[in-house]
């Protein structure tokens, strides 16, 4: 029986990958490097930390780097302090597991600040039971760790569970906790092997919500 849904955060619940992606386009272009946003950003989505820098070493010249890295991060931060954009869909998921009494967590790879204060933003952080912050595990997804703390703090058992993601290293945490997971990609299309670690692919937290109403509760009444 389905006791808690767990929930990533950005690029599913906030729309904030096309904010970061936006912001390589501007950064790259004062730089003279065109069409970061197309290019660089959807490589670097999900990447583990090593593979990250090996990425840029081979995209971005050297003497540049650091400054257009530190520019785009600026711009980025910059934009989501003026609005943070939501995903279609989340308020309307988050009301149907109240209606069910099923307990909502989050875990993300964003640090505790910058979630808290984005989720306070949109109205949506005090609807959680629960949430973990990529600065209060020690390893990064695609590493179940941090799925397996919220697990564990819920008292819930993996089979009673299900995660929310929309990338491929969270997939694959959740698939290497042993939880349920439905994808609902944003810019990057799910993979073969996605595919296969997850029980169903939704376009949007709408289809989400009726996979799960039709195939993981109990109706009401």
């Amino acid at each position: 029986m389905l006791e808690l849904v767990v929930f990533d955060v950005d690029g599913l619940m906030l729309d904030t990958e096309s904010v970061w992606k936006e912001a390589f386009d501007k950064a790259g272009n004062k730089y003279g490097i065109p069409g970061l946003g197309d290019t660089l950003f959807p490589s670097l989505i999900g990447k583990r930390l090593e593979d990250e820098q090996e990425l840029l070493d081979r995209l971005l010249p050297g003497d540049i780097q650091e400054s257009l890295l530190n520019d785009w991060r600026q711009m980025g931060l910059s934009s989501l302090e003026k609005e943070v954009p939501v995903k279609p869909g989340l308020n309307e998921i988050l009301d149907f597991l109240d209606a069910h009494h099923i307990k909502k967590a989050v875990a993300t790879t964003t640090r505790r600040e910058l979630t808290e204060e984005r989720l306070r933003k949109i109205g949506v952080y005090d609807r959680f039971d629960y949430v973990l912050c990529g600065d209060e595990v020690i390893n990064r997804k695609p590493d179940p760790e941090i799925y397996l703390s919220v697990l564990k703090k819920m008292h819930t058992k993996a089979e009673n569970a299900l995660v929310l993601e929309d990338s491929g290293v969270g997939v694959e945490a959740a698939y290497r906790a042993g939880i349920d997971c439905i994808q609902v990609p944003d810019i990057i299309a799910p993979t073969d092997v996605q595919k296969k670690q997850t029980i169903y692919t939704a376009k949007d937290l709408m289809e989400a919500r009726d996979y799960i109403e039709k195939n993981m509760v109990q109706s009401i009444g």
